[in-house]
């Protein structure tokens, strides 16, 4: 959902916002009624665009700068160089050499960075805790400043780039967009290979790649072509003050500009290409080259397109190919191609019979579009688009966080900045000419046809990702005549929500029910959420695999339900959990008690259709089937679960759905809550009395249960096999590995959480930026159902599982020293600086909603976090100390997973 939320009755004439000249400060910025921030923009004297971001209520500063420049501007024979560029600009200016010092720098100050690189614009940023922004803020515009490059560092540097190609050399959208560039136009930069990898960077026979990168920077890094994002609990005054004096020594001094990119198509060229998926997958995406300018962006046609194909709409597109039997779901989709182009991709996920009928399909999606330019182009339409559109923005008291800020650093280069918070969310009202303009390009001769299955006939393999496929002709279809109409208001939508606040803590006990009415943590808030949980501790040894095909049964059922929620801007959905299900919705306002009891009709009734519950089956056995291609940060995760004993194997799933009769799945479901426990926690500002009502609606499942069950949620901290290996898949081995304290008092995981904090940065620099082990590397503080410990994880292309667990192992050991080296100046800061992240991690009313179920999940009273934050201010250096050697003195217990390839070289070693 949209971070930054405003009333159409805010909408003033941009006239009235137009910049001012450079040097000059502007703050007539659009922002939503509760938005709790102040804006001002400025744009300093070197060209660089700026937006600064007061909210005394931070715990934590942020600062994002985005470049105009990506992987379009890489040279033809190095793709990947901006990459590349992107991973070595923090390794070390001339002002701070030292490769490690900016991200233990960082981490110092409970601070973290990151950065991305997309077609023509990368994203740097930083967050820190305490009084570390501006001393981090100096190291990060001298990144920009003066970069120092070192030659030995961009050599080293591509293997790290090449294990973020390996990681991600199965994922399906990375191969799908690869081959569909093939349908473009040669010349046209979404042609070029984004990544990079160890073949594309590497010296060539007249420019070397150190040269090449050098080149690079001065040719397309300038301050002209800069925006910066500072946003913190400082002042406006104090923030304006760090942005000229930090930023101002940027140069200006582009040598390239930038080219402007030919049309996206060629003429007389095939426009399907049909794709060999690894995974059972059957898809059918219809994308167009749209143009792209800021009178439509001012119409909001990207955003009134997409919401017209998706939304609810029984006599819509969606709802008709479904009922034909041909489509599981529709997503539309907009993505940047060039200034002047963007590509809307629909995507249809296919069903057995729908596999056969792309041109059934292609001719009805046609005539939805027909129908919208004779029905949809009228002020009716939009207008109730723009009020629903207006109330979804009307109540967003968020506080920002990292990605909000990475997002206004690339609006703010793309948009006039009087609209960088606005744009896209407010239309400057209806304008039919720039809407049929854009859907004009939706037409035959302009549509592109990607196909995807395991079975498809292919004859040609793409050199990057080596996926098979097969270039062709869209195959002849017929406009059909089909009586389509737009969309309706959702039921379930509220344009204003009652704030009365219920004034106390509410919790009652019933039989297999517990009801807690938690009051918001902040007066004026709308949010709401109401979740149900259900535990059914069976000790069935199919549970797991029963229990997830009745998620899946249970989404679909409820599918019309859950998609007018979402049209009400909703969050409303069902998941399986370890131990039962859970049943949620959350938003800023709405119908919520009409919303819940229909949800729950769904638990009490199956109204599947046979043929739909063999779909769900099939659905639910090919994502098994295809968990060993799953990335390994999932896989890991699962497995370590079943190590521990708190899930089942997914080839032990397989066996059971594979045999499945539908006997067996109606007992489970009919006796779902003859052993169960229900507990319902409602949280935000809703009365007492509605309250009540929400129980009401329980009480049908409740008088089901014959006997309370009494199991824990939480996972007893006991390892059945403490270090276990599993073969896998793939060229790259992994581990996932824990130290976890003797005990779990308050005591325990305030060490964990400071040691956690101390260790991630240079555990991070030595085992990836020094040692090249992996692309993924990290350590730190995390939690497994209320167990809290050290975690480890690591991929690798070049060292096997046992080389990865030992090598952590000498770190920890090796780390001793930092730790009794440490001060007591030092050691407060590490303290206030975790406080501040903890503090920040619940500034919004979704966060604190979240942590409050938590600890009523985990039987912990309320004022949990308080009582560990109390925990981590009273932990004395010598005690920290003393436990912290201790806890790393213990054996890593975990999960090694290695590769063959691995595997036969870690005994070629040995």
């Amino acid at each position: 959902m949209p971070k930054w939320l405003v009333s159409l009755t805010l909408l003033i004439p941009l006239s009235a916002c137009q910049l001012s000249p450079q040097g000059a400060r502007n703050t007539d910025i659009v922002k939503g009624q509760q938005d709790p921030a102040s804006y001002q923009y400025l744009q300093l004297d070197n060209g660089l665009k700026v937006l600064l971001l007061s909210d005394t209520a931070l715990a934590k500063a942020y600062a994002s700068l985005t470049v105009k420049a990506g992987y379009y501007q890489d040279p033809e024979q190095m793709p990947g160089l901006a990459h590349l560029y992107e991973h070595m600009l923090s390794k070390g200016s001339q002002k701070y050499p030292d490769a490690a010092e900016y991200k233990q720098f960082l981490a110092d100050q409970g601070g973290r960075s990151n950065a991305s690189t997309s077609a023509q614009a990368t994203n740097y940023y930083f967050e820190t805790a305490g009084d570390g922004f501006e001393p981090a803020l100096d190291r990060f515009a001298w990144q920009f400043i003066g970069p120092l490059l070192p030659a030995e560092l961009v050599y080293k540097e591509r293997h790290a780039v090449n294990a973020e190609f390996s990681m991600k050399f199965q994922d399906a959208f990375r191969r799908k967009r690869e081959v569909m560039r093939t349908l473009f136009n040669p010349e046209h930069g979404y042609r070029k290979f984004s990544t990079g990898n160890l073949d594309t960077l590497q010296d060539s026979e007249n420019l070397t790649l150190h040269k090449a990168m050098t080149d690079f920077g001065q040719d397309y890094y300038c301050s002209s072509r800069m925006s910066l994002v500072l946003a913190g609990p400082q002042s406006l005054a104090a923030l304006e003050q760090q942005a000229k004096d930090k930023f101002s020594a940027i140069a200006d001094n582009c040598r390239k500009a930038l080219v402007s990119q030919p049309a996206p198509l060629l003429a007389d060229e095939p426009r399907q290409v049909d794709i060999k998926t690894l995974r059972k997958r059957q898809r059918l995406t219809l994308s167009f080259p749209m143009p792209s300018s800021q009178a439509g962006r001012d119409a909001m046609v990207d955003e009134y397109t997409e919401w017209l194909l998706e939304s609810f709409n029984p006599n819509g597109l969606k709802n008709y190919l479904r009922e034909q039997g041909w489509v599981q779901s529709l997503s539309a989709s907009i993505s940047y191609l060039d200034d002047k182009h963007e590509l809307l991709s629909i995507e249809f996920v296919l069903t057995n019979s729908g596999k056969d009928q792309q041109s059934a399909i292609i001719a009805a999606t046609h005539a939805y579009f027909q129908m919208l330019r004779e029905q949809a182009l009228n002020p009716s339409v939009f207008k109730l688009f723009a009020r629903l559109s207006a109330t979804r923005f009307d109540n967003s008291p968020e506080h920002v966080g990292a990605d909000e800020v990475r997002q206004l650093s690339r609006r703010l280069l793309e948009y006039p900045a009087s609209q960088v918070l606005s744009q896209g969310y407010l239309s400057s009202g209806f304008n039919p000419s720039a809407l049929a303009a854009y859907w004009a390009a939706i037409k035959p001769e302009n549509m592109l046809v990607v196909r995807e299955g395991r079975k498809l006939s292919t004859q040609s393999r793409e050199p990057i990702y080596q996926t098979e496929y097969q270039r062709a002709l869209i195959p002849d279809w017929t406009l059909a005549e089909l009586d389509f109409v737009p969309p309706s208001v959702s039921p379930y939508f509220a344009e204003t929500e009652s704030r009365t606040v219920a004034k106390a803590l509410q919790h009652q006990s019933l039989v297999g029910l517990d009801v807690w009415g938690l009051p918001p943590r902040r007066s004026a808030d709308s949010y709401t959420a109401i979740t149900l949980y259900i535990d059914s501790h069976s000790n069935g040894a199919d549970f797991d695999a029963l229990n997830a095909l009745w998620e899946k049964r249970l989404e679909q059922q409820l599918e019309p339900i859950l998609e007018q929620a979402s049209a009400a801007d909703i969050q409303a959905g069902i998941s399986a959990t370890s131990t039962g299900m859970r049943l949620q919705i959350k938003g800023q306002s709405g119908n919520w008690s009409a919303l819940f009891s229909d949800l729950l009709g769904g638990l009490e009734k199956q109204t599947l259709s046979d043929e739909a519950k063999k779909q769900t089956l099939v659905r639910r056995i090919n994502a098994l089937e295809g968990f060993e291609r799953e990335r390994l940060t999932v896989q890991s995760s699962r497995l370590l679960d079943h190590q521990l004993g708190l899930a089942s194997l997914p080839s032990e799933d397989l066996l059971t759905l594979r045999d499945l009769q539908e006997s067996d799945y109606n007992q489970f479901v009919e006796h779902y809550l003859d052993n169960a426990r229900m507990t319902l926690v409602v949280y935000g500002p809703v009365p007492s009395a509605t309250v009540d009502a929400l129980s009401q609606h329980v009480l049908a499942l409740q008088r089901s249960i014959q006997e309370q069950a009494n199991a824990s949620t939480m996972w007893d901290g006991k390892w059945p096999t403490p270090l276990q290996t599993r073969m896998i898949e793939g060229s790259d081995s992994a581990v996932r590995l824990v130290l976890q304290p003797k005990a779990q008092t308050l005591d325990d995981i305030a060490l964990v959480e400071l040691l956690g904090s101390m260790l991630k940065a240079p555990f991070f620099h030595q085992l990836r930026t020094q040692e090249q082990l992996g692309y993924t590397v990290r350590a730190g503080a995390e939690q497994r159902r209320g167990i809290h410990y050290l975690g480890y994880f690591v991929q690798s292309p070049v060292a096997s599982a046992t080389q990865l667990h030992g090598r952590i192992a000498r770190f920890n050991q090796d780390f001793v020293p930092s730790l009794q080296a440490l001060t007591q100046m030092e050691f407060d800061a590490l303290k206030a600086n975790l406080l501040d992240a903890l503090r920040q991690g619940r500034l919004n009313s979704a966060d604190m909603e979240a942590e409050l179920r938590t600890h009523i999940r985990y039987g912990r009273t309320l004022d949990w976090q308080e009582q560990l934050e109390l925990a981590i201010q009273n932990l004395s250096l010598e005690t920290f100390q003393r436990e912290a050697a201790s806890l790393l003195a213990l054996p890593l217990n975990g999960l090694l997973l290695d590769a063959a390839k691995a595997e036969a070289s870690s005994a070629q070693d040995a």
